[in-house]
């Protein structure tokens, strides 16, 4: 095999190999339960705590009524809403995640928050191809 050749072979390799390790995942949140007050108090607690979410992935927030509000800590561990970084009033509601750290997410509805309809996720840089 020619160097030319054997170079484009490897650096298709290289450019399948990236493309491949940039695949984001779409997380359906509560999965088939979607986005609603939770029977369980601990539904989106436990469903976040089974999951890694990366810098790329989005959430999707299925709902029948409601919406979706990223909220402060504070909003969140107190179920309200004083300075909202976005509402979503439609759904399925998909959230691109795109920066690392804590993010928090309620239903502002009233009363939905304190009946657990809330979610916490910690959002890492993706480091290698491996998830």
């Amino acid at each position: 095999m020619g160097s030319f050749n054997f170079n484009m072979v490897v650096f298709m390799a290289l450019v399948a190999s990236m493309a491949f390790c940039s695949s984001a995942t779409q997380h359906i949140v509560g999965d088939a339960s979607g986005w609603v007050i939770p029977n369980n108090h601990n539904l989106y607690t436990d469903w976040a705590s089974q999951r890694m979410f990366t810098v790329g992935d989005s959430l999707v927030f299925d709902f029948l009524t409601g919406d979706v509000t990223e909220v402060s800590k504070d909003d969140y561990d107190h179920c309200h809403v004083s300075n909202p970084g976005s509402t979503i009033k439609t759904s399925p509601a998909i959230i691109n995640l795109t920066s690392p750290g804590d993010h928090y997410y309620i239903c502002s509805l009233e009363g939905h928050c304190i009946f657990h309809q809330k979610l916490a996720i910690n959002v890492v840089m993706k480091s290698s191809c491996s998830k």
